[in-house]
């Protein structure tokens, strides 16, 4: 900004910012007011070329702080509805001890079973599942074609289907034998 306009944008500041706040302090909270006023200044800034003379700054400031607190209202008014609707909606059943502890078991399972993979078929399962990188990027990022990808998570996917399928029979038979 140059410095002519600077020296404006102070020189309504100084003159107005009081008057500006307590327009807002008069119709709303005195934090809200704070921001509103601080909003209203802003647009000021952003466009003290459009802003009148000295004494038509004021009522310009003042449209400026009507909408400011009209969009204010609105916002507040959408968090209020909002906050309805989410407290009319279900909140939903926490899972019980039982099955929060067989998942557990099971993504134990699984993450034994990819940590078991070769290191580059465990980077190529981390970027296809946890990343979800198609597999074109993922080709890009390992320096392959995505056709190779697309045939290495496939066996991928088998290797993991059959540790998974040992580990359960493993598990099953372990736990027969502890009774």
């Amino acid at each position: 900004m140059d410095p002519a306009a600077d020296k404006r944008f102070r020189d309504i500041y100084e003159a107005y910012q009081r008057q500006v706040l307590a327009y807002f302090l008069r119709r709303t909270d005195a934090a809200t007011a704070r921001d509103g006023a601080a909003e209203t200044f802003l647009v000021a800034w952003r466009r003290i070329d459009r802003v009148p003379d000295h004494e038509g700054a004021l009522p310009w400031l003042f449209a400026v702080a009507r909408r400011v607190l009209a969009n204010q209202r609105r916002g507040r008014d959408r968090y209020a509805a909002l906050n309805r609707k989410l407290s009319e909606a279900p909140s939903p059943t926490p899972p019980s001890p039982e099955a929060v502890m067989m998942r557990r078991a099971e993504d134990e399972q699984v993450l034994a079973a990819v940590a078991r993979l070769r290191p580059m078929d465990r980077e190529i399962v981390r970027l296809a599942v946890w990343e979800e990188l198609p597999h074109a990027q993922i080709a890009e990022v390992v320096g392959t074609s995505p056709h190779a990808i697309t045939q290495r998570l496939h066996r991928i996917n088998r290797t993991l289907a059959k540790n998974l399928d040992q580990q359960t029979i493993a598990n099953a038979n372990g736990a027969g034998r502890d009774r």
